[in-house]
């Protein structure tokens, strides 16, 4: 069980590392364009978000023919992975049990919800895409309240108990931003920040993972 467990993480690391190359190479390919400025060149990192790579055909009407392939797949794997990282993390990487059991509810959703992103591009299957982007939002915010929660419980006030703070003040941000409707330039850089935080954070799990660092409600 351990050496699975240990496993996990390297597969959930890897595939955190791989979005983040792949989506990076991904942008030098995107054809051009943002919903606000269809004729912008390239990717622009703050005004386009990471969707947009994975659209079959760019803002600007070009083709995208090899960001989105090479977007779509790494984000599915990505989103697979995920959901390795929750299935390693074992019945006692919380307690009580019940606790464990519904972060690991949450956060097979969660990644699966990032599955459905890769798979139904914005630009052919929007309402797919957008149920693909609740699925993963709503679920990882609940996940991190309770590892939140664990953690004030405990009196556990270490740096990835601040790194889980921000990541849910962002998170709870970019979820408002959907809820409210807006749409503008300041939604793509806050993604940006959610999605690496969101890396950094499943990068830091799987590190505790990997060391079998247990915390325990007494």
């Amino acid at each position: 069980m351990k050496n699975w467990r240990k496993k996990g993480a390297i597969i959930g690391s890897i595939g955190c590392i791989e979005f983040v190359i792949f989506s990076t190479i991904a942008m030098f390919f995107y054809g051009g364009g943002t919903s606000w400025n269809k004729s912008a060149e390239g990717y622009t990192f703050w005004h386009n978000v990471l969707s947009d790579l994975g659209r079959t055909v760019s803002y600007s009407g070009l083709p995208n023919n090899v960001s989105s392939p090479m977007f779509n797949l790494a984000l599915s794997f990505f989103g697979i992975c995920i959901i390795v990282i929750y299935l390693s993390m074992g019945k006692d990487f919380l307690r009580p049990y019940w606790l464990m059991l519904v972060i690991l509810i949450g956060g097979i959703i969660s990644g699966t919800g990032v599955v459905i992103i890769g798979f139904a591009p914005d630009d052919v299957l929007s309402d797919y895409h957008m149920l693909g982007v609740w699925m993963w939002a709503l679920p990882l915010f609940s996940v991190l309240l309770l590892f939140i929660i664990n953690a004030v419980i405990n009196r556990i006030y270490d740096n990835y108990f601040f790194l889980t703070c921000t990541l849910a003040a962002v998170l709870f941000i970019h979820i408002g931003q959907g809820i409210t409707g807006l749409w503008s330039p300041i939604v793509a850089a806050t993604q940006k920040i959610v999605v690496y935080f969101n890396i950094i954070w499943y990068l830091w799990i799987c590190r505790k993972i990997s060391t079998q660092e247990i915390t325990i409600i007494s």
